[in-house]
């Protein structure tokens, strides 16, 4: 990982080496790897890695192997080193586990979508305000994908011109049989 991943705006990491530690748990969508790719390459420290399926934990710490793999989602809730938990849980899971994770005194880093319901949000906001802890949202089709970081740069340097809408329409695919239940 290189400091590339990092927006050139930034001229250095935003947090110092070892002060800002992490946790990934509920791995089960692949932009896990890049929202942790992304917190490392800020100075971020991974220390945990929590998933019910331990195949899931293992594949994840041979990549990350400075990760522990948690017995439990309450190992990682319980330590108080970890001041944020990232995760890319099922989608209709992803604001439990935010408002959980908030509720445990951490901030909370999910992939999107982050609701599937309107009653998931309203009770997200209410976890939000009640805690003063952050629920962010990491949109990796923008800030993940090498040709969106690419067409931001070029944004940035002003070569494309006055930009009115940017989207992004990804090779997104149903992939029903690989999908869970």
């Amino acid at each position: 990982m290189n400091d590339d991943y990092l927006p050139r705006f930034l001229a250095k990491p935003p947090v110092a080496p070892g002060t800002f530690v992490f946790a990934a748990a509920y791995l089960d969508h692949p932009h896990i790897y890049d929202q942790c790719r992304g917190l490392i390459a800020a100075k971020a420290t991974l220390a945990w890695v929590y998933d019910s399926n331990p195949e899931r934990a293992i594949t994840f710490q041979n990549q990350f192997p400075q990760a522990r793999i948690a017995r439990s989602f309450e190992e990682i809730l319980g330590d108080a080193a970890v001041t944020l938990v990232t995760a890319a849980g099922l989608p209709c899971d992803r604001a439990a586990i935010g408002c959980q994770v908030m509720r445990a005194g951490k901030d909370y880093l999910t992939d999107k979508p982050p609701f599937t319901t309107l009653n998931q949000l309203a009770e997200t906001r209410r976890a939000v305000t009640e805690t003063g802890r952050k629920f962010a949202i990491f949109y990796g089709d923008r800030l993940g994908v090498e040709c969106a970081v690419h067409a931001g740069r070029l944004i940035e340097d002003g070569a494309i011109g006055q930009v009115i809408q940017v989207i992004g329409l990804g090779p997104h695919r149903l992939n029903r049989a690989k999908r869970p239940a």
